[in-house]
């Protein structure tokens, strides 16, 4: 047995050591030890950055596309982006779009979570073998994908995979075939979602052309049909990477190849064209395209200057940045995946209508604003553009100097307008009001004021009509009487017209129109009118009820929703409208019997489901709790609205031009607009810190210290360093930036309030 002598043996490596060159060595060693030591640090905090997740990364395009409610469309676009390529299926949606059915082909205009829809031109459909019934190339996916700048998907039935990323008029198809002497691109210029898809809607094409040279194909068709009404064209220009071996055209099924154009020879023929190729296995051929509401000229140049050749790569990972700077003005650092990915997929919703149509249009010269496919400002007024006051007031000065020009071309402008359309009848009030306004009191640059205030003044004495329909008594009588008699929607429409009244009145006192501004003031206070005291409902007394010209108050069911167009309210019931008083909470809360008392009935209204919070004109009414100081109950159900109406799958009802997804960006964020004044009220964000850049480069910085599911109550706050004792603010607290500093608990803290 050999014996070691531990002591021993460290004695004389000590000694080799103490040499020279055992000195040199061990330094040598040490160096190579601190290289290695540093190479892992290094290394380490760049996996770490390459695996940290981006802004962009959070979005689920699936969000409000696996649920049956919100119908938001799965394919990309950019902000406000013209072009929106998407899959369309059978049995699709008002998107063009179900997740469980065959893929029919690829449109490449849509609107998203829209409640009527609209478009779905032009249409692409890639093919081995051909077949150009509507109906008949329909195919099984798998390997489905979908970003805000990408979407891509394998077609069972042909074995293509298929990508598609957009600019802003056009985008990029890259299209992989397998072997085959018939790999066709198919083209339809007369498929639309309302003819072909969602056929309730009822649609039409009245006229068009296609046309291939070489490797490009050209035309446009004149469609109508969907929400907004009225004729409108679509121009396309597309452009293959590969020339095809054969060309053709195809009129109502009959094909002809070698045809190189074919028209419509009357309404409702289904013309396209069709490109034949020789491929050899996983053979990629792109497709660009480009589309105009002007002109093919115009959509060549937009194809020219945003895709100029076929680099596919390019294009997303331009379309990636873009997406990751817009989303990144907002950075939420804590949270889990699950909140992150509702709140940014919120976010990205929040930027797609809108869209920025300027320089492609036929009724409007170069460079005038022109900011279309507004479905509608009903909806859009209440949350999307007071968010976007604060990060993109480009985007609302755009839209309130587009608003300026539709009036001087067409005499009016209409809460919707799709397709460079005005849609005559309206939801409700002459809501463009409320955006001009909201705008005007928070103090966006880039809009004439005096001419944004003339078209208020017109809206005010010109429109103002009541949704009559030929009825005498609802026709003309609010500019007259402040109300409007018992007919179609006229509850809901005067009070409307009521607050579009006082935002008007705001601007008149403001711009030295003293006569408007009592004028306008005193109207807007007319609602009371339609107030019964004596209307019951589950024992609460005092809610808006219709009333007759000369003969009272019309008895209705006070739970009854009236849907869309018909008698008393528009889409809600007078639960819920008779909360919607934005410019007079305390009148209401005096009207309702006191602060006690309209607590105890709104919150009965909340948790027996009798305010609808999957519309619109309910969005402020869990934020009239401030106004009887109870603070801790707006608190309280913002939070549960939240957790129970917002999801993976979707949302509560329509997303409505990304209005729901506004809401809860809001909400997360702990403090809620009423839009049309400058007033924000506080609930305490669901996040422990938010940084929002403004645009003006500053950053507006929220803490909620403690924030959990259950510390959802406001123990205290600090706005800009000054202790908080109102549950409100005003937009020039935050407009240079600063902080919001909320301390969460779980237990309610009282804070009486005082109004202006």
């Amino acid at each position: 047995m050999i014996k070691i002598n531990n002591k021993r043996s460290t004695e004389m490596e000590i000694l080799k050591l103490s040499s020279p060159i055992g000195i040199n060595n061990f330094l040598c060693y040490c160096r190579c030890m601190f290289i290695a030591l540093i190479f892992l640090v290094i290394n380490g905090h760049l996996i770490q950055a390459q695996t940290k997740k981006l802004h962009v990364d959070y979005v689920d395009n699936f969000i409000g596309v696996r649920d049956n409610n919100s119908n938001c469309v799965i394919g990309p676009q950019l902000p406000f982006g013209s072009i929106n390529p998407s899959p369309q299926t059978q049995r699709g949606q008002d998107d063009g779009y179900h997740p469980k059915e065959p893929i029919r082909g690829f449109g490449q205009l849509h609107v998203s979570a829209t409640g009527w829809g609209t478009n779905g031109q032009i249409f692409l459909s890639p093919q081995t073998g051909l077949a150009v019934g509507d109906k008949e190339h329909d195919s099984p996916k798998s390997n489905e994908k979908a970003t805000p700048y990408e979407y891509q998907v394998t077609l069972n039935r042909y074995n293509i995979a298929t990508r598609v990323s957009p600019s802003y008029h056009s985008a990029i198809y890259q299209f992989t075939f397998p072997k085959s002497d018939s790999s066709n691109l198919l083209l339809d210029i007369t498929h639309n979602i309302p003819m072909d898809i969602k056929t309730i809607i009822g649609g039409e094409v009245s006229g068009g052309k296609v046309t291939i040279d070489g490797s490009y194909v050209t035309g446009n068709a004149v469609y109508r049909g969907g929400f907004g009404g009225g004729n409108y064209s679509v121009y396309f220009v597309a452009e293959v990477s590969k020339k095809p071996i054969q060309k053709g055209t195809w009129l109502n099924g009959a094909i002809s190849i070698g045809s190189a154009s074919q028209g419509l020879l009357k309404k409702n023929d289904r013309v396209g064209a069709i490109l034949n190729f020789s491929t050899k296995a996983n053979e990629i051929i792109y497709l660009k395209i480009a589309v105009s509401y002007k002109s093919i000229e115009q959509a060549k140049a937009w194809l020219d200057a945003e895709i100029p050749g076929f680099d596919y790569r390019t294009v997303k990972e331009t379309a990636k940045s873009i997406w990751n700077n817009t989303l990144s003005k907002i950075d939420i650092s804590v949270g889990t995946e699950t909140e992150k990915t509702i709140f940014y997929s919120a976010l990205y919703h929040a930027h797609l209508m809108p869209r920025d149509r300027t320089n492609d249009s036929q009724n409007f010269g170069k460079d005038v604003p022109v900011w279309d496919d507004h479905f509608a400002v009903w909806d859009t007024w209440r949350t999307v553009y007071p968010l976007h006051v604060l990060i993109n007031p480009g985007m609302v000065s755009g839209t309130i100097n587009s608003f300026i020009a539709r009036s001087k071309k067409f005499g009016f402008v209409k809460d919707a307008f799709v397709n460079g359309n005005d849609m005559g009848v309206e939801q409700g009030g002459n809501n463009i009001d409320n955006i001009i306004a909201d705008a005007y009191v928070k103090g966006i640059q880039g809009v004439d004021w005096n001419e944004a205030y003339k078209l208020m003044r017109s809206q005010a004495e010109t429109e103002r009509k009541g949704i009559g329909y030929g009825r005498p008594d609802s026709s003309k009588m609010y500019k007259e009487l402040g109300w409007i008699p018992a007919g179609k929607m006229s509850c809901s429409v005067t009070l409307e017209y009521a607050y579009n009244d006082f935002c008007a009145a705001q601007m008149a006192k403001k711009l030295g129109t003293e006569s408007d501004y009592k004028k306008y003031l005193d109207r807007s206070g007319k609602w009371e009118n339609l107030w019964n005291p004596e209307a019951e409902s589950d024992g609460f007394k005092g809610f808006i009820v219709p009333k007759r010209l000369g003969s009272g108050f019309v008895p209705i069911d006070i739970k009854k929703e009236w849907g869309s167009w018909r008698d008393y309210f528009y889409e809600g019931s007078s639960w819920t409208y008779s909360y919607f008083i934005p410019h007079q909470f305390e009148k209401l809360v005096q009207l309702s019997g006191g602060k006690k008392m309209f607590a105890k009935k709104l919150a009965y209204a909340f948790e027996n489901k009798l305010i609808d919070y999957g519309n619109e004109p309910a969005f402020l009414a869990v934020q009239a709790f401030h106004y009887a100081d109870r603070s801790d109950l707006a608190s309280y159900y913002v939070r549960k609205l939240m957790r129970d109406r917002y999801s993976l799958d979707g949302y509560m009802q329509n997303d409505d031009s990304g209005a729901m997804s506004s809401w809860y960006i809001f909400s997360a964020m702990g403090f809620f607009p009423n839009a049309g004044q400058n007033i924000y009220y506080l609930t305490g964000a669901a996040f422990s810190s938010v940084s929002m850049k403004l645009a003006n480069g500053k950053n507006l910085r929220i803490t909620a210290k403690n924030a959990s599911d259950k510390n959802i109550y406001i123990q205290s706050c600090r706005i800009n360093g000054r202790q908080w004792n109102k549950s409100w603010f005003i937009h020039q607290d935050i407009e240079n930036g600063g902080t919001i500093e909320f301390v969460m608990g779980n237990k309610p803290v009282q804070i009486k309030n005082q109004y202006y």
